[in-house]
């Protein structure tokens, strides 16, 4: 349950108003009052161990197979708060918040096994990781092709989840084949000339102003048996390259088709190798293009994610399951030297235009006190 900066509890769903260009979530609180929402996370959840969260997580996914019925218009987004995707501390939607986009997937259980020479930490460190990933397309497909986008959730013990997200571009039908391109937590900037691009993309500047690229340092901080490191280390970004037991013909398909190509892969099944890039690889502007050697700087092979269980749809994972963006800011406050690399220009490589000397920190949030970070105590729903 959300609850408000001042630690009231919502007493309506909380939703964004055109009143601050639907920018921040509010809920009542009482007649003729509201404020803003802040979602805390869950204090009983998030204390138990991996293990049981993992467990969790799986009953829920598996509990009802069937998928959401059609895709939700993408410009959905301009009505939802964007910051609620940064700043849900939990791991489900907030009650009466939609998918906007990626609305349908395939979750898959997965395991990497990180490199032993892996000079990270947390997540990233070397050793075996346990997580989840979310595959589907981030719009319908009406655009003669797929549009590819993963989600990633690692559950910690004592902490909350590591996230990420990875796409090949914001270009929307890039192929009838899922799995044709690679992948990253970095794409290319918006094309100026596509209009929905350019609408979510103002949309995502309300609480990040690099909507192209997402944050590792979460990632960094905590390892998965909840240890913390006071000075993570993280890659510039990750590099995700599909592997050859995944590949499907490039004809055009139904989303029903597609599923149940994801959902008959094997258990064992590769589906992506992920390369830490230990920096940046020119001027980016072309992140997820070409090989490794050519797209990730000071590549290093992190691990394969392999299949544990059977991929399958999920009412779950389509209504509830979420994975959190995090600020690239973060990234860069963390490691300042992200923005001193030679060839490299954030401010360009975020589609600013400009100098990343313009704008280094996230534009400030909606509800910020104590309690704001503070988690509740609230029984997990779907």
């Amino acid at each position: 349950m959300a609850t408000t900066p001042s630690g009231k509890r919502c007493k309506s769903d909380c939703g964004a108003s055109v009143l601050d260009a639907f920018k921040c979530d509010s809920c009542s609180t009482g007649f003729l009052s509201s404020e803003h929402c802040v979602y805390p996370g869950n204090t009983s959840f998030e204390a138990q161990n991996f293990k049981s969260k993992y467990s969790y997580f799986w009953e829920k996914i598996t509990r009802d197979l069937r998928r959401i019925s059609d895709y939700p218009s993408p410009l959905g987004v301009v009505t939802e708060s964007a910051q609620t995707t940064f700043y849900n501390k939990g791991d489900e939607m907030p009650s009466g918040r939609v998918k906007a986009i990626h609305g349908i997937g395939v979750i898959c259980p997965f395991t990497m096994e990180n490199a032993a020479e892996s000079p990270y930490t947390g997540l990233f460190e070397p050793g075996r990781q346990e997580g989840f990933i979310r595959m589907g397309s981030a719009v319908d497909y009406s655009n003669g092709g797929l549009t590819p986008g993963l989600g990633i959730k690692f559950p910690r013990t004592g902490i909350l989840s590591g996230n990420y997200v990875a796409l090949h571009s914001l270009d929307f039908g890039q192929s009838w084949n899922f799995f044709a391109s690679n992948l990253s937590n970095h794409i290319p900037p918006a094309r100026s000339g596509n209009v929905q691009q350019k609408i979510i993309v103002k949309k995502f500047q309300q609480a990040s102003n690099c909507a192209p690229q997402v944050g590792l340092s979460d990632m960094a901080r905590y390892s998965q048996n909840g240890q913390k490191h006071e000075s993570p280390k993280f890659p510039f970004k990750l590099f995700l390259v599909p592997s050859k037991e995944v590949q499907t013909p490039a004809i055009e398909k139904t989303v029903d088709q597609v599923n149940s190509e994801m959902s008959s892969f094997p258990v064992g099944t590769t589906l992506y190798t992920v390369y830490a890039c230990g920096k940046a690889a020119g001027d980016e502007m072309k992140p997820t293009e070409g090989s490794v050697e050519m797209s990730c700087g000071a590549p290093m092979k992190l691990g394969d994610m392999v299949t544990t269980d059977k991929c399958t749809t999920s009412a779950y994972g389509d209504k509830s399951f979420q994975i959190r963006h995090q600020p690239v800011e973060e990234d860069w406050q963390a490691d300042p030297s992200i923005l001193q690399q030679n060839g490299y220009d954030a401010g360009k490589a975020c589609g600013w235009g400009g100098s990343s000397d313009a704008v280094q920190v996230p534009p400030s949030r909606c509800a910020m006190s104590a309690s704001s970070v503070m988690l509740s105590d609230d029984v997990l729903t779907v």
